[in-house]
């Protein structure tokens, strides 16, 4: 019973790989002393035809790859400028301002750390380019008791 079991899923893993198995009559090759009829030549386009559908896979795992890389991206953002840094408290914090002196006037606050990451077009830079009166995008998430900046885009 083993055994059948074990040709079964050979029989299974090879038609899942695409290759095909040509029946070959056991009496009819030892008494011809011949060669089967060409069931070589049935599977090797089969494999050839097996290698497409993993390229297709390969480019799906990049699309996906792609979309992990933009899933942090999904964080909440707040837009304005810089209203006022404290470098010496702890934890440093920032205030960030939009539409400042009208009425529809929205004040961020959130706390930086060492992992937050500050960069002025693409390149990344330190904490001292931070300047009050500069327009920035500010990534952030709320933890248990305020908000973490995680990333600060200098415009």
């Amino acid at each position: 019973m083993k055994g059948l079991k074990k040709g079964l899923l050979s029989l299974m893993l090879l038609s899942a790989l695409g290759w095909t198995v040509a029946p070959i009559s056991v009496g009819s090759a030892l008494a011809d002393n011949t060669a089967p009829a060409k069931p070589a030549a049935t599977s090797a386009p089969a494999k050839a035809t097996a290698k497409k559908p993993a390229a297709k896979k390969a480019a799906k795992k990049k699309v996906a790859k792609k979309h992990v890389r933009h899933a942090h991206k999904g964080a909440p953002v707040f837009v304005g400028s810089i209203a006022h840094i404290d470098m010496n408290a702890s934890p440093m914090t920032i205030t960030v301002v939009k539409n400042k002196g009208k009425k529809s006037e929205s004040v961020f606050g959130g706390d930086l750390s060492s992992r937050t990451l500050i960069y002025k077009g693409r390149k990344k830079v330190g904490m001292s380019a931070l300047q009050e009166g500069q327009k920035v995008v500010v990534r952030y998430h709320r933890t248990h008791s305020s908000i973490a900046v995680t990333a600060i885009h200098i415009h």
